[in-house]
């Protein structure tokens, strides 16, 4: 697919999330139960792939507990803190996504797991913590007023590094998913992106690793 093709994607589909994730109420529950039932079944298509049949239980097994928590995480957090944290999480992981892809095209170089994920570049883990950076400080201080503006840089900072290093991480492990069964995405479903698992991998993991830091009180912003 080309690079028109996954723009055009995401320039639809990503108002349409948004506005989703800002109303809440009941279209928020029923589209975050249907995005992680999706996701689901991709990793039954994953399964179903492999070779050892011990193994394909375990992808199963796994991919509920991982849906599972991911759910339940989007939702408390959208319920409990509202929609700016839920609202972070989504475009910070958008925004490390773009830069990730921006930097790896524009410089390139050395990369980053080669045998897992062959496009992955140390540029573009850079652009990757970058340019979330750039996109939390701003979307912070429309929504924290009367702070102190080097303090809401160092929040952005955090949550961008958080994002970035987590994000790859989710990314990663789904590559390593795929390459064992030979398959290049998980399903068919966004036109340039593959399957909804492809286009949330990141963000699952990021959504459950916030959650927790919030739930121990190792975040505590505003």
């Amino acid at each position: 697919m080309s690079f028109l093709t996954r723009l055009l994607s995401a320039v639809i589909l990503g108002p349409i999330v948004i506005a989703i994730l800002y109303f809440g109420g009941l279209p928020f529950l029923i589209f975050s139960g249907a995005l992680m039932a999706i996701a689901l079944y991709e990793f039954w298509n994953i399964s179903r792939h492999e070779v050892k049949k011990k193994w394909r239980l375990s992808v199963i097994v796994f991919g509920a507990i991982y849906c599972a928590l991911a759910l339940y995480a989007l939702i408390d957090l959208r319920l409990e803190y509202g929609f700016f944290y839920t609202g972070l999480i989504i475009i910070g992981v958008w925004a490390s996504d773009i830069g990730a892809y921006i930097f790896g095209r524009l410089i390139g170089g050395r990369k980053l797991a080669p045998s897992v994920s062959p496009n992955k570049t140390i540029s573009g883990l850079l652009g990757a913590c970058i340019f979330p950076a750039l996109i939390l400080d701003n979307y912070m201080m429309f929504f924290i007023q009367n702070t102190d503006p080097t303090l809401v840089l160092k929040w952005s900072l955090i949550a961008a590094v958080i994002i970035c290093l987590i994000g790859q991480l989710g990314d990663l492990f789904i590559s390593v998913l795929k390459r064992r069964v030979g398959l290049k995405d998980t399903g068919k479903l966004i036109p340039g992106h593959g399957g909804v698992l492809d286009r949330i991998d990141a963000l699952m993991l990021v959504m459950i690793v916030f959650w927790t830091l919030l739930q121990v009180k190792l975040l505590i912003w505003p």
